[in-house]
């Protein structure tokens, strides 16, 4: 199910994933401010917070929801029901809203079976799909989690009605060739893998998050999650500019952002978050 035309969309997490840095902290008005800039950029999606754990998140998604119109507002939530009940109220006044919930698939070290893990995924993402039709699902600590259950988790998580399958480098650090081995490996055995979007969200502990999101798409992967400035948790996200300067660079994708409006949004976070 990749985009037409080998066109990459852009997820921005600036204000949901870019609050986890140290110290940054963004209020109603501002998210607004950069929610507007990132619509009038033409980024596909935007992840404005978490509200099913912060009343301050639901108030700002919802208020975001009622003023965006082009871009998909998007909200996360855990596969806890009230977590996701409650983002699909917050998304409700949304022209275009995305519910994106992810579960853990690392089971190393933990007190839940396999057949547990993946009940979870079934009954969160069809719960998720009915209260909305635009349902990403995210791979928790994917690269270190057991390949063959990990294929399976992600077979389930479609097969529930997700539409997004996002692949995460959650702690920033595998290597360009172990993400590209990992991606492949999940085109390869994943059955139904061509009925979703497949997305990368890389950390960038490493200093690796731009180059393993860009070296995805050659492995079928047809969306970037990244942050203005590179905000995130610990060292960040991929940095927005970087990412789509890099997938404009390789010329045979196509991204629909207007690159002239980049630098704007950059000062304006630089300016919000006080990080430059």
């Amino acid at each position: 199910m990749s985009p037409a035309n080998n066109k990459v969309l852009i997820f921005d997490t600036t204000m949901r994933d870019g609050e986890l840095t140290p110290g940054v902290k963004m209020n109603l008005q501002q998210k607004i401010s950069i929610s507007q800039l990132l619509e009038n950029m033409g980024i596909d999606i935007i992840e404005v917070g978490y509200p099913g754990i912060y009343q301050k998140d639901f108030e700002e998604v919802f208020q975001i929801s009622q003023i965006i119109k082009n871009s998909i507002i998007c909200g996360l939530a855990s596969a806890n029901k009230d977590e996701i009940i409650t983002l699909a109220e917050a998304i409700k006044p949304a022209k275009r809203g995305r519910i994106h919930t992810y579960s853990l698939v690392n089971l190393k070290n933990q007190s839940i079976s396999a057949e547990q893990v993946l009940a979870i995924i079934k009954d969160s993402v069809s719960l998720a799909r009915n209260y909305c039709d635009d349902i990403e699902w995210s791979a928790f600590d994917a690269p270190r989690s057991e390949p063959d259950f990990l294929c399976q988790a992600i077979e389930t998580a479609i097969k529930s009605g997700a539409k997004t399958i996002n692949i995460p480098d959650s702690l920033g650090l595998a290597s360009p060739e172990e993400f590209s081995q990992l991606l492949q490996m999940i085109f390869n055995r994943v059955p139904n893998i061509d009925e979703a979007v497949v997305s990368v969200h890389c950390h960038d502990d490493l200093g690796m998050a731009v180059k393993n999101s860009l070296i995805a798409l050659n492995c079928g992967v047809r969306q970037i999650e990244c942050a203005i400035n590179g905000l995130g948790a610990r060292k960040g996200n991929a940095d927005l500019e970087d990412v789509v300067m890099g997938v404009l660079q390789q010329r045979n994708y196509q991204v629909d952002i207007d690159t002239r409006l980049m630098s704007k949004a950059s000062d304006l976070v630089a300016e919000i978050s006080g990080i430059v």
